[in-house]
C-alpha cells in the first residue's frame, strides 16, 4: 500500500462485542473480574486492535516488530459500543537495516468523540520503506 507522511488512515469501525474482550483477557492471563462485572472493554485491547489493523493496512513484511505504545484514555468503552479507528503516519526514520515509523492514531464513539488516542511505533526490517 502507498500511503503519505501524514495522511490519515481510516482503519475502519469495530463493534466490541464480549468475544473479543474475553480473547484479550485471554491472550494477556488477566483473570481480574473487573471488566466482566462494568460490562466494559479493557484499553490495551482497543489498542491491540488499531496495531493490528495498522499492520494489515500497511502491509508491513513479516519481522516487523512493534517497538512501543503510549495511550491516554477519555472514557470508557462498554461491550457492545461501536468504535471506530483512525490514525496517522509519521516520516519513517532508518537505522541501519530498520525503518522505524510511528502512528498517531484515535479511536472515537459513533459522535466523533475521542475514546483513546495515543501513539504505536513499529521497527521494519532490512531498511525496507514501510510506505513503499
Amino acid at each position: 500500500m502507498t500511503t503519505t507522511t501524514g495522511e490519515r488512515l481510516d482503519l475502519g469501525s469495530l463493534m466490541v462485542d464480549r468475544g473479543l474482550v474475553d480473547a484479550y483477557l485471554l491472550a494477556v492471563g488477566d483473570d481480574n473480574p473487573i471488566y466482566s462485572s462494568l460490562d466494559t472493554v479493557p484499553p490495551l485491547a482497543l489498542a491491540a486492535h488499531v496495531l493490528s489493523a495498522l499492520i494489515e493496512k500497511l502491509s508491513l513484511p513479516p519481522g516487523t516488530i512493534h517497538a512501543a505504545q503510549e495511550i491516554e484514555c477519555h472514557g470508557l468503552v462498554s461491550v457492545g459500543q461501536e468504535v471506530s479507528c483512525q490514525a496517522r503516519l509519521s516520516r519513517p526514520v532508518r537505522r541501519g537495516d530498520w525503518s522505524i515509523m510511528a502512528a498517531q492514531f484515535q479511536v472515537t464513539s459513533p459522535a466523533g468523540n475521542i475514546l483513546l488516542d495515543g501513539k504505536t511505533t513499529v521497527m521494519v526490517p532490512d531498511g525496507r520503506e514501510p510506505l513503499d
